[in-house]
């Protein structure tokens, strides 16, 4: 059985998932049909949206590439790219 995230890993997967969802949603894109261009299921989609689940490094390329977007756009925004 996998160890509970901290707090803190648990925010930052909110912030990216709610940046993924309102990059797919400016884009018109339901979770369904970014799953199928990006190669990833809808499912993990939303567990990404909701925070439920950290992406592979792989899965985070593939959803930039089907998104059209740098991978770093889709951290735009995340703490964990800010500088203390």
């Amino acid at each position: 059985m996998p160890a509970p995230i901290t707090p803190r890993l648990a925010e930052l997967r909110r912030q990216f998932g709610l940046r993924l969802r309102d990059v797919r949603e400016g884009q018109g894109l339901s979770q369904e049909r970014l799953g199928e261009l990006a190669d990833v299921d809808r499912k993990t989609i939303n567990c990404i949206e909701n925070g439920m689940y950290s992406p592979r490094l792989d899965n985070v390329f593939q959803i930039a590439d089907a998104l059209d977007v740098s991978v770093t756009e889709l951290f735009d925004g995340c703490e964990v790219l800010r500088s203390e």
